[in-house]
């Protein structure tokens, strides 16, 4: 029995969004096995770890900034929000 390979154009939207991340979710295990038998784990993981401190940081900043002082923290919250999704961590409740 042969593998029918369904081509991504004949998906609909949430089809194509579930492929997508399993196929994103496949190729980044073997980007990391393949980092892993290089030898250089601990170098991406001192990466990651000074970009999570730096956006902790930047989102300090920005819930500390008594520029954005309005009574509702609207402000702050985009100011946060727009820290994450600089770096790819976005949210669907960000949409307007």
């Amino acid at each position: 029995m042969g593998c029918d390979f369904v081509l991504f154009e004949d998906l609909d939207d949430r089809e194509r969004r579930t492929r997508e991340t399993m196929l994103a979710l496949s190729i980044g295990e073997a980007v990391l096995a393949y980092m892993k038998q290089a030898g250089v784990m601990q170098d991406i993981y001192r990466a990651v770890d000074s970009r999570a401190v730096r956006m902790l940081e930047m989102i300090a900043r920005a819930l500390d900034d008594d520029t954005l002082d309005d009574p509702e923290c609207f402000w702050k919250i985009e100011r946060v929000m727009d820290v994450l999704e600089e770096n790819w961590i976005g949210t669907s409740r960000h949409d307007w």
